[in-house]
């Protein structure tokens, strides 16, 4: 009976009432299903807003660290600064009265190595903590280059080679200055790197990318730390345990102020490359 009343009920319904009936169901299941679907996309959404906002949390608390400890290492490296002058003051005055003595001149010419790397230390934390502006005019590349070459060797003398391979158009329009740090601390690092012994070659040739030039710094030592690799350029950052971790930064920060690029890799020594274009357009 109840069966036979229900087929009675459903014969009832006029066949065109039931498709609509069908339809309605069809639409409400479709939209049913988008709103879930845009309720999981806003909470994937929201999950992502939250995760880019500790992100940005945790970089305005890790740059206002690094302002504070820059600060504090400014201070401290000014008062470093002034003892260091009086210390290589007096060296130089030494220097001349045991002039004769040469085994007291090597003596003299040691320390006088440990004045130069404390006082490159000192500049890179001052650089650090001061963000200063470039100063850009034209300037010989192939110059600058070989005055810190010639530095070198003349500080370390024959322990470690440093080559360099010039060619192309070296003229450009950048801060000399600044530009003389980068390559100060390239090189000083590559010197650490293979105990003053090494062999550092520097090569210097046109740039099409960006109408400029590419400066190519390699090594023959065991190469960066892949742990250290990702966050090279951070400040701080430093696979060394007599480096500060600010040299490279700078170095950084000054070649992108240029509006330039500079990138490391492992050949499997390390290799640094510098592209600058011909004139500076990111002046800082």
């Amino acid at each position: 009976m109840r069966n036979s009343g229900l087929a009675q009920i459903k014969n009832s319904i006029p066949p065109q009432s039931a498709l609509g009936l069908q339809e309605m169901l069809a639409r409400f299941n479709d939209s049913s299903s988008k709103l879930e679907q845009r309720h999981f996309a806003i909470l994937q959404e929201v999950e992502d807003l939250k995760a880019k906002l500790q992100i940005k949390e945790e970089e305005i608390k890790r740059a206002e660290r690094l302002s504070m400890l820059g600060e504090t290492a400014a201070a401290l490296a000014h008062e470093v600064r002034n003892p260091l002058g009086a210390i290589t003051l007096f060296l130089s005055m030494l220097k001349r009265d045991v002039e004769d003595r040469p085994g007291a001149i090597a003596l003299v010419d040691e320390i006088e190595k440990s004045i130069t790397s404390l006082d490159h230390v000192v500049s890179n934390v001052l650089h650090f903590a001061k963000n200063n502006r470039l100063h850009t005019g034209p300037i010989n590349l192939n110059s600058v280059i070989q005055e810190v070459q010639q530095h070198f060797v003349s500080l370390y003398g024959t322990g470690a080679k440093i080559s360099v391979n010039l060619s192309g158009n070296p003229f450009i329009i950048a801060d000399d200055n600044a530009l003389r740090q980068c390559f100060y601390n390239l090189i000083t690092n590559a010197l650490q790197i293979t105990s003053f012994t090494g062999t550092i070659t520097i090569t210097l040739s046109d740039e099409q990318e960006l109408d400029g030039v590419r400066v190519v710094i390699t090594d023959n030592g065991p190469g960066i730390s892949e742990e250290v690799l990702p966050r090279l350029f951070e400040p701080f950052a430093s696979g060394r345990r007599e480096g500060t971790g600010l040299g490279l930064s700078i170095v950084k920060r000054i070649i992108e102020g240029h509006g330039g690029k500079i990138s490391a890799r492992n050949t499997p020594s390390a290799e640094f490359t510098l592209i600058l274009p011909r004139k500076a357009t990111n002046i800082k």
